[in-house]
């Protein structure tokens, strides 16, 4: 349990409704109830409360949020100093991935470079240590990277979160133009480093849609019909035991598939609705499958370089709460617009 509490260093006086009604069990307070800050199931509106911190104040059927400007570390203090140790059940980290350009988009541009390796990887490695604390005892941490680091990368995971916690590397793979290889071929993929805070983490079940030609050109076996029509094959369980149960297909293809470590999902193409204008965006139903694969509802969900907020639309739409931060203003700015946009509260 935790309290929420205002931090004058960073927030205004704010003067809130003195509603009598209970605050949810999950979010008790530990002040009188006009000096409460940020997430509260009576109130009704977003605030800006300073420059820095943005809340929801949502009705007790939606879900809360808060967005800060400010750097990981600055983020990680606001934090510990407001009982959110444990807390989290998945920290999504996009960082940058060593690729030595400047990026830049039409609504947002940081630098990717850095003087060497080994700084790099010292970043890497501080970051690490200060966001480990704040993983729930059955939560996840994700590391999105590429290429240029992610071997790197997973050997310094491994030091922090244990080599036995390592759960998946994810490979996402997208499209995009192509050109004849010279001296490489093409790179059209990222890497998700997935590592568990124990052996008490589990995921949750996700499955991508079956097409019925497919599967039934997958195990090349006769359709049989029942006497209401619908289709079957068998199933079997091992040697001499092919005939031993029937497979409908209906059921198969409602079903779905269980996913793998391999995620074929677009890039944001130019014209696209959720196209931000920042660079690096990453795609909502990227995110979408990381928290629906790693969290339930309810569960709290952070990113700390946030960048676009992404991984906020994808959590508050799926009734996670969620902690989005970046230290770019012109992200901050993007993220405010778009929860904004998704909460419709003025």
């Amino acid at each position: 349990m935790f309290g929420w509490t205002v931090n004058t260093n960073l927030q205004k006086q704010v003067k809130f409704r003195n509603d009598k009604s209970k605050c949810h069990q999950r979010y008790t307070c530990t002040q009188p109830r006009q000096k409460c800050a940020l997430v509260r199931q009576y109130f009704t509106r977003v605030r800006v409360l300073s420059d820095r911190i943005t809340s929801s104040h949502p009705s007790y059927q939606q879900t809360p949020y808060v967005i800060m400007r400010g750097s990981a570390k600055e983020q990680l203090n606001w934090l510990a100093a407001h009982g959110f140790a444990s807390r989290f059940q998945l920290i999504y980290w996009d960082p940058p991935f060593f690729s030595g350009r400047q990026q830049t988009a039409p609504r947002g541009s940081f630098a990717d470079s850095w003087p060497s390796l080994p700084v790099y990887l010292d970043f890497i490695r501080q970051h690490f240590a200060l966001i480990m604390p704040f993983l729930a005892p059955t939560g996840f941490f994700v590391l999105h990277c590429d290429y240029h680091a992610s071997h790197y990368l997973k050997v310094l995971g491994d030091e922090f979160m244990g080599y036995d916690n390592f759960r998946n590397e994810v490979v996402w793979h997208y499209t995009g133009r192509r050109i004849k290889a010279s001296h490489r071929v093409n790179s059209k993929h990222d890497v998700l480093l997935i590592w568990a805070k124990s052996e008490k983490s589990r995921m949750m079940p996700v499955y991508d849609p079956w097409d019925r030609d497919y599967y039934v050109r997958m195990k090349k076996q006769q359709i049989h019909k029942d006497l209401d029509g619908r289709e079957w094959i068998w199933g079997h369980k091992g040697k001499g035991q092919s005939h031993a149960y029937r497979i409908y297909l209906d059921d198969v293809i409602e079903k779905g598939r269980a996913i793998d470590s391999v995620w074929d999902i677009p890039i944001i193409n130019t014209s696209a609705k959720e196209r931000t204008g920042y660079p690096t965006q990453k795609p909502l139903q990227l995110l979408e499958r990381l928290v629906l694969l790693l969290t339930r509802p309810g569960d709290w969900v952070g990113d700390l370089m946030a960048g676009s907020g992404t991984t906020g639309v994808a959590a508050w739409t799926l009734k996670r709460p969620v902690w989005l931060g970046d230290n770019n203003p012109d992200a901050v700015a993007i993220m405010r617009q778009r929860m904004k946009a998704l909460t419709n509260l003025t």
